[in-house]
């Protein structure tokens, strides 16, 4: 009897310990957790075949790889980090595009569905202004931490359906809070130079109806002092759970021995 007890005892502790534990950390994660979105304040393309041509202030950029033309072409975007506080934590930062269109399969133009293409995100080490970029003067970049996404499936379009395309690049923007200096990022095909003509559309900043076709960064962070405070607070409930523990156990040993 005693044995049963002592294991309802402790099933009941543990229930506790999670119970108390769990409304700690959901309130910790509403309170002290925070996502910024920001979006582009710059974004522009260019093409390999027009090297000296820029498309800033566009409603669109194009990323695409093909040996033909208009060739390979690349988008650059910028975002003003100013809006993630200084000395947090970042946890988590995602790029999201919505998509205008792609290309579907047609053999005789020489045309391939761009679905599943790779699209890399990359972090540029070079200054740039949305109405001087081009294919010729482009900004150099680093891969360091840089980050890859397929193509979804699907088709996008003024009206809808909504389609976007996500990357990862918590590691990216982690370097530019860590003081690496923010000039952007470029995004383009990790296969350039296909033989057939591949080509994805995403809406810029510019001439769009509103921020639902911006192009954005999502940044989660949190502020060490908030970690701090959770681990404190996690440790006195569980001295608090623990002295609750021992007192009764301290009676039920009692009572056991009368």
């Amino acid at each position: 009897m005693a044995e049963t007890n002592g294991s309802t005892t402790m099933r009941r502790l543990l229930i506790l310990i999670l119970a108390v534990y769990g409304v700690t950390a959901a309130l910790f994660w509403v309170t002290a957790v925070n996502t910024a979105t920001l979006y582009a304040v710059k974004d522009s393309y260019s093409w390999q075949s027009v090297p000296k041509a820029n498309n800033g202030g566009s409603n669109n950029f194009a990323i695409t790889s093909s040996t033909a033309n208009p060739m390979n072409m690349r988008g650059w975007i910028a975002f003003d980090m100013r809006g993630v506080p200084n000395d947090v934590w970042i946890l988590n930062a995602e790029l999201r595009l919505r998509v205008w269109h792609k290309t579907t399969t047609d053999p005789k133009l020489g045309i391939g569905d761009s679905t599943g293409r790779v699209y890399g995100v990359y972090r540029l080490t070079q200054p740039w202004t949305e109405f001087n970029i081009t294919w010729a003067y482009q900004p150099n970049y680093t891969e360091e931490h840089h980050a890859t996404s397929p193509v979804p499936p699907g088709q996008g379009g003024w009206d809808g359906p909504l389609l976007y395309m996500d990357w990862d690049v918590t590691a990216l923007v982690r370097d530019w809070a860590s003081g690496a200096d923010n000039y952007g990022i470029l995004i383009r095909d990790t296969q350039e130079n296909a033989p057939l003509y591949y080509s994805t559309q995403f809406f810029t900043h510019n001439k769009v109806p509103n921020e639902s076709y911006f192009p954005r960064l999502l940044v989660t962070y949190v502020s060490p002092l908030s970690v701090v405070i959770l681990v404190a607070a996690l440790g006195l409930e569980g001295l608090f759970i623990t002295t609750l523990w021992r007192m009764r156990k301290r009676r039920q040993d009692t009572s056991e021995h009368r």
